[in-house]
């Protein structure tokens, strides 16, 4: 199945290291524009200190080894004619797939030639210490499919989608 709305993709690299929380949520929040920026189980805040509450979790269940952070991006099509701030409400309904049991931060990018999501998940769950480094990607594309489908309805057509409650199938 070929995603056209959105492209789902997993920036290369390890993030194993210490630092790697707290550059990916740098990167992540490098616009500092506050309007564009979302989260679960987080206060938003600074890199550093949103990458100290990333830690406290770890701590918190001695998880505090291996790939540190889970960074995506979610690249959606201009011709869809979504502005910044609804990407912004899409962003909410992408995070809600890790939101529930994850810490996530993530903000609208509009700086280049499209408008893209980068998303940063904590790899320890806040509620059971979960220990989570990858998640399918073909899953997560099809729930991103699903969520711009449903988020088009609701702005194109008005359609009554109560997207905070999960819709995952």
């Amino acid at each position: 199945m070929q995603h056209k709305n959105i492209i789902v993709s997993i920036p290369e690299g390890g993030y194993e290291n210490q630092d790697a929380t707290e550059k990916v949520i740098g990167y992540i929040m490098r616009l500092e524009n506050w309007n564009l920026m979302g989260g679960y189980g987080i206060l938003i805040t600074t890199p550093f200190h949103i990458a100290e509450q990333f830690l406290r979790v770890k701590e918190a269940y001695g998880k505090t080894g291996g790939k540190q952070i889970l960074h995506i991006v979610f690249s959606i099509e201009r011709t869809l004619g979504l502005t910044s701030v609804q990407i912004k409400d899409l962003g909410y309904m992408l995070a809600d797939y890790f939101g529930k049991e994850r810490q996530v931060i993530f903000a609208v990018h509009d700086d280049t030639g499209h408008l893209h999501i980068h998303m940063g998940i904590n790899t320890v769950a806040y509620t059971n210490g979960s220990y989570c480094a990858y998640f399918k990607l073909e899953d997560l594309k099809n729930y991103a499919e699903q969520c711009i489908g449903k988020f088009v309805d609701m702005v194109w057509f008005g359609k009554d989608i109560n997207w905070k409650i999960r819709f995952r199938a």
